[in-house]
């Protein structure tokens, strides 16, 4: 699911490494907020649900749980995404490589711990790409130590929809793109 840019350093070259381990970093990614992971993408655990897309009078809905959730607009996905700059406090995925005292979080949500933990993230700039209901594409400017699902997660959830990220590419690290 993942793509896209890994800068690699051998021999001699890594000194250098120490210019980009805190460069912002530059992403596309698509929301499909029509089907929901445990861990927030389609690289799922336990979970994974998709939720039936219905057209009716022109109005998208999602039939979740036996009620329609509407399809937000445009606009009220932009305003949603201005909160988001400069800095926002985001929950973390538990399906993540981050440490807590030597132990990965994805082991411990393998062992069905949940920490409910949450972290500033910096958001630079946010970009629509494309909506086409129930899928969203954004290209995304972050500090490092900033995780994409969380936004993902966080938006979904501004919705009350379901949603996971399918797609996930990064495009650019400090001066170096794609």
């Amino acid at each position: 699911m993942a793509s896209g840019l890994l800068i690699i350093w051998v021999w001699k070259d890594t000194k250098l490494l120490w210019k980009f381990l805190g460069a912002d970093k530059e992403y596309e990614t698509t929301i499909d907020f029509s089907i929901y992971s445990d861990t927030w993408d389609l690289d799922y655990f336990d979970t994974f649900e998709k939720y039936e897309v219905v057209t009716e009078n022109g109005v998208i809905w999602i039939l979740k749980d036996g009620r329609f959730i509407p399809a937000p607009s445009l606009k009220q996905i932009e305003g949603k995404l201005k909160l988001l700059i400069p800095e926002i406090e985001l929950p973390l995925t538990m399906f993540s490589a981050k440490k807590i005292n030597w132990k990965k979080l994805y082991e411990l949500a393998r062992q069905g711990i949940d920490l409910g933990l949450k972290q500033k993230m910096k958001i630079n700039e946010v970009e629509i790409l494309d909506y086409s209901f129930p899928k969203l594409t954004l290209r995304l400017n972050v500090w490092s130590g900033t995780y994409i699902r969380s936004i993902g997660y966080w938006l979904w959830q501004q919705f009350g929809l379901p949603g996971t990220l399918t797609m996930l590419k990064r495009t650019k690290i400090g001066p170096i793109k794609l």
